[in-house]
């Protein structure tokens, strides 16, 4: 498995997330401190996110990181390490 396949796991996880807590990019974005053009890259696929990045996502969403990475596409992409 690629780092490149490991990127669109958890960018599309952001996009599920933002959509499941009903909030536009720009909402995400303000809320998260992050740019507008920078989530959009992220969500894209175009940007991998730091982890810094990906906490301030889930402070904004009200989850933790723990939660972020607790679904079954991530556990199986470890998996096949």
């Amino acid at each position: 498995m690629s780092n490149k396949k490991f990127n669109e796991i958890i960018c599309n996880r952001i996009v599920r997330l933002r959509v499941a807590h009903n909030l536009s990019i720009e909402k995400l974005a303000y809320e998260s401190g992050i740019s507008k053009g920078g989530l959009s890259e992220i969500e894209r696929c175009l940007k991998e996110p730091k982890l810094y990045t990906i906490a301030k996502i889930c402070s904004a969403l009200n989850i933790t990181i723990k939660e972020f990475f607790s679904f079954e596409e991530i556990d199986n992409f470890v998996n096949l390490l």
